[in-house]
């Protein structure tokens, strides 16, 4: 199993850095709706109540279907990635809350079906966006997020007491986070100056980084909470050894939007 973990890492990280690089950000928009929205559609919808195939179908093409317009009309990027701001804060009340809201969701299995298309449609659309400006820019957020889970999960290892959501991952501690703050702040940093951010917003920029970090942190949480309901350990089977594609990407659903957002109110002020 750990062998074909490693190989199947490899491999995903080879072909998402030679898209992310190489893609014209047309293709990448495209590739990155397949994956992202497509396959994540499917998984969400089972994880929401779509056992039968024939169901999750349904629910795959109708969040398929919302995304028409982000493709042809290509509204302005603010408005559609603000709404990601009500659904996150709304999945942090959730988890706050939980085990309290545990069973909420299975009676409510159409409403957290259609919520996918506010999750994984902003997400996509702020990918899409990122690469338009710049492929750095892409590529900064999902190591940012990486090497936090990567100082997450060794700090915890070594120093971890304190739990951070013991019904949902029990994995997880405090004194992980604290870590992966602060590793934060040192790829920030470094990334500033790789993305040529001016010396006077670095500070705001390293800020921006962890709340984004915090946030992937609430996404992960919120897939685990998600599973947790449905009864299952992964969101898919479609990795192997990894499971699904929601099993990779759920810290980017919460951390994309955040992190658009914030650089695009950070260029706006540099280019004012």
């Amino acid at each position: 199993m750990l062998k074909q973990r490693i190989i199947t890492g490899l491999v995903l990280i080879v072909l998402v850095f030679a898209g992310i690089r190489f893609l014209p950000s047309e293709l990448f928009g495209l590739f990155s709706l397949v994956f992202v929205v497509g396959l994540g559609a499917w998984e969400w919808a089972g994880l929401t109540g779509c056992y039968l195939p024939e169901k999750r179908m349904m629910g795959t093409m109708m969040i398929l279907l919302a995304s028409i317009p982000l493709v042809f009309i290509k509204p302005e990027p603010v408005w559609v990635l603000a709404v990601s701001i009500p659904v996150w804060l709304a999945a942090l009340v959730a988890l706050l809350i939980y085990p309290h809201n545990a069973g909420f969701y299975r009676k409510h299995a159409l409403a957290m079906r259609l919520s996918g298309i506010l999750v994984l449609l902003p997400a996509w659309y702020a990918l899409m966006q990122l690469h338009m400006m710049h492929y750095s820019y892409v590529i900064y957020l999902i190591t940012l997020i990486a090497l936090a889970d990567t100082a997450a999960y060794f700090t915890g290892r070594s120093f971890g007491k304190h739990k951070l959501a013991p019904d949902l991952s029990p994995g997880k501690t405090r004194e992980g986070l604290s870590g992966a703050v602060v590793v934060t702040a040192v790829w920030a940093s470094l990334g500033s100056f790789w993305l040529d951010v001016p010396v006077g917003q670095g500070a705001i920029f390293m800020v921006l980084s962890m709340f984004v970090v915090l946030m992937s942190v609430a996404g992960d949480l919120f897939e685990s909470l998600l599973k947790r309901e449905a009864g299952v350990k992964d969101s898919g089977q479609i990795l192997p050894g990894h499971g699904g594609i929601l099993d990779r990407i759920d810290s980017m659903l919460a951390a994309a939007p955040l992190f658009t957002l914030g650089l695009l109110w950070l260029l706006k002020g540099q280019a004012g």
